[in-house]
């Protein structure tokens, strides 16, 4: 079902251009507009034009302009839909998004439940016998009342399935609840994953609550520390930024980001009142992290643990980072801590010092690659004076060359034409490619049929809007491949507004990896797939969903073939076979 055209213009008509942009920028009357600077780029003279009367903004720098929808489209990075239900919401106007296309649409009922379960663990924390020894814990931790809110900390209780019963009172499946990462099956049971810890809700960069990390606050033999949601279709470490979407705005009038390796490190900032801080959660930065980050800022400070482990991702992270266009700096960490252990060690006042003093990232390289170096050992010296070399080469600046040339020169007490002859000399060597895991490309190659359907409904949609908005129809939120996926909902997207696709202005909306996917499809020479009829292609998408399924309960209930369960499982393989044909 589509949103009228009558009420899109109803709703654009009746909203208060000024009021809605001035919620995210500061606007100031100009005769009959309003100026502000422009958030679409680093403008220090206000160049973003409001005009109320026209109902579009301009920004005469940039070249960005558009209405209210396009406005919130690209500020929040969300949907045409998503746009119009928030201007219809502040103009009174109902739009009931549930029965439109959204991107999150397909992944509701799992962001439900784990919105369900942090409520539920919020409440336990607070109403419980149980909790008020979690709440003493996170005290002594200096995690106070207002932080424990902001943060959404809450508390699993000691009792299995407590948290099943709730969400199954909900009216949610368990399956569902499987599929989400909060619960396990096992014997006919169900029991909460992260029982008796203390739950942190893990936000993915739109906002969702995608997963829990869970601590142990009081000692348990053989447990681990901290328990974190695996990988699921919704939980993706590689995507997720922690506080990232609740803080996008501080970091755009900040115009910089703090980037730390965990969340208590991000609450840490928070605590020293630093809200321009996100975390990668343990992981190593990622292409979807690092465009986010750029729809934001360009400045970034890296504040890793100071282990060994640390300062090799901070490294690494410099590299990356400055590659790609960023202006970077980092914080070393003294004595191997992180900053959550260096704030309860020190105080708020230490901390605080120490990351508003942040260094260049060259300035970093340098520093803790001279920590390794041993004067009185000539292979020592050689590996140090190599290692600045890589890292100047990559920098590839003549300013930064002779300043470091001569600072090299002066600690290994050499002459500066000395090291610009053996500078010279030297090769580059880039940082290795990053491999595809074996059983990625395992898997990868066994979804051939799955994912060339699917593009190939992508590319018959582009072509004709009947089809597009038929097929959305039809497939119901299926897919193969998210990223077609998100493809398929901008064009379903454009159709919404146009009767036929302007290519050039289509491809303003998209991301570089989405023209990229875009260009791929329509060129295809898949003859075969373009000769199979709609049916066949719907079909064979929505098949790789039963599949997946299939899979995921095996999974979980494999340790027990018995009774239901046994029952269910061969129901569910039957029909996989019975897809399979």
């Amino acid at each position: 079902m589509l949103i009228p055209e009558a009420t899109i213009q109803k709703i654009r008509e009746e909203a208060d251009l000024v009021q809605i942009i001035g919620e995210f920028v500061k606007l100031e009357k100009k005769g009959n507009n309003y100026l502000g600077l422009c958030p679409f780029h680093q403008d220090n003279n206000p160049s973003l034009t409001v005009s109320p009367t026209k109902k579009i903004y301009t920004c005469f720098s940039c070249g960005a302009k558009g209405n209210v929808f396009t406005f919130l489209q690209n500020f929040n990075n969300i949907s045409f839909v998503e746009a119009v239900k928030y201007v219809g919401e502040k103009s009174g106007i109902a739009v009931n998004i549930a029965t439109y296309y959204s991107k999150t649409q397909y992944y509701e009922k799992y962001y439900k439940i784990l919105e369900t379960a942090t409520k539920f663990y919020e409440f336990f924390l607070k109403n419980s016998a149980e909790g008020k020894k979690a709440l003493d814990y996170l005290h002594k931790r200096n995690l106070n009342d207002e932080i424990i809110k902001r943060f959404r900390i809450g508390l699993a209780p000691k009792e299995n399935d407590l948290l099943y019963k709730s969400l199954l009172q909900e009216k949610h499946q368990p399956l569902d609840m499987i599929e989400a990462g909060v619960v396990r099956s096992y014997r006919d049971s169900y029991f909460d994953i992260f029982k008796n810890r203390i739950v942190f809700p893990l936000e993915d960069i739109d906002g969702h609550i995608v997963g829990f990390s869970g601590r142990l606050y009081t000692k348990i033999a053989n447990e681990p520390k901290y328990v974190n949601t695996s990988e699921n279709k919704i939980f993706k470490k590689g995507k997720l930024l922690y506080n990232f979407f609740r803080n996008i705005n501080e970091i755009r009038l900040q115009d910089e980001i703090y980037v730390f390796e965990g969340f208590l490190d991000v609450i840490a900032a928070y605590r020293v009142g630093i809200n321009n801080a996100v975390a990668i959660m343990g992981t190593a930065l990622t292409e979807d992290q690092i465009q986010a980050i750029s729809k934001a800022t360009k400045n970034i400070i890296i504040c890793y643990d100071g282990d060994t482990a640390g300062i090799e991702a901070t490294k690494r992270a410099i590299r990356l980072l400055t590659g790609s266009g960023f202006n970077v700096r980092a914080v070393l960490m003294p004595e191997d801590l992180d900053p959550d252990d260096y704030l309860n060690r020190y105080g708020a006042n230490k901390l605080k010092e120490l990351l508003e003093n942040s260094e260049s990232g060259i300035e970093y390289l340098y520093k803790v690659a001279k920590i390794k170096l041993n004067y009185e050992d000539l292979v020592s010296v050689e590996a140090f004076k190599t290692e600045i070399f890589q890292y100047l080469k990559a920098f590839n600046s003549f300013v930064l060359t002779e300043k470091f040339l001569q600072k090299l020169s002066e600690d290994l007490q050499v002459s500066v034409d000395s090291l610009k002859a053996d500078f010279g000399r030297i090769d580059y060597r880039p940082l290795p490619k990053t491999k595809t895991p074996r059983r990625l490309i395992k898997w990868e190659s066994s979804e051939t049929k799955f994912l060339k359907s699917e593009k190939e409904l992508v590319r018959r949609s582009y072509q004709d809007k009947k089809f597009c908005l038929e097929l959305y129809k039809d497939l119901d939120s299926h897919y193969v491949e998210f990223k077609n996926f998100c493809l398929l909902g901008k064009i379903y997207d454009y159709y919404q507004i146009n009767d036929i696709i302007n290519h050039d202005e289509f491809l303003k909306n998209l991301k570089e990896e989405e023209k990229k996917l875009l260009e791929d499809i329509i060129n295809s020479k898949e003859a075969i797939y373009q000769d199979l009829p709609t049916a066949v292609l719907i079909k064979t998408v929505k098949q790789y969903e039963i599949i997946k399924k299939y899979e995921i309960e095996k999974e979980a209930i494999k340790e027990n073939l018995n009774g239901e369960n046994l029952k269910k499982f061969a129901e569910l393989r039957k029909e996989t076979l019975f897809h399979k044909e």
